[in-house]
């Protein structure tokens, strides 16, 4: 057994392959799937009986993909930037959640700080993998050779002022 940061005693992390179980103080024993993807396991032993329906809901498998690490500041102007994780995904599922959508896996994607693209499917997942491959064509065919444009013809009418 183990303790977690509440003082909680937990068996062993996957102590049982594939089953989480949640065991209340007076014996009474909650099972359900643990996937193989699931990054930690909700088991727990010694639970109050009147806390398990809240240990239940509170329950959640996920798995955490990373995101491209870029500068961001507040505006354009802004003098400081700070680095932060773009478009990191995290494959959720929440078997006993009040909303029937995250009871099954959907995909969520924390865009920038504070904002997310939720509740994706996997058609939902193309959907947004196929608008930032656009966004890149366009980023890259367009947008580039327009600054480099953009840069030269101010370097010609502007020389050492930049």
């Amino acid at each position: 057994m183990t303790a977690d940061d509440n003082g909680r005693r937990q068996p062993a992390p996957w102590s049982t392959p594939g089953i989480w179980t949640i065991t209340t103080v007076n014996g009474f024993a909650a099972s359900g799937y643990l996937p193989d993807w699931a990054e930690d396991d909700p088991s727990e032993v010694d639970v109050p009986m009147d806390a398990l329906s809240m240990r239940l809901t509170e329950i959640g498998h996920r798995v955490l993909y990373d995101g491209q690490m870029v500068n961001i500041a507040t505006m354009p102007s802004a003098q400081e930037v700070e680095e932060e994780a773009v478009f990191e995904a995290a494959i959720d599922c929440n078997p006993y959640s009040p909303d029937p959508v995250q009871r099954e896996p959907v995909v969520n994607i924390h865009v920038v700080p504070g904002r997310w693209i939720p509740g994706l499917d996997p058609a939902g997942v193309a959907a947004v993998a196929a608008k930032l491959h656009a966004q890149a064509d366009l980023l890259t065919a367009v947008v580039r050779p327009a600054l480099i444009a953009a840069r030269e013809d101010w370097a010609a009418h502007h020389p050492g002022r930049s």
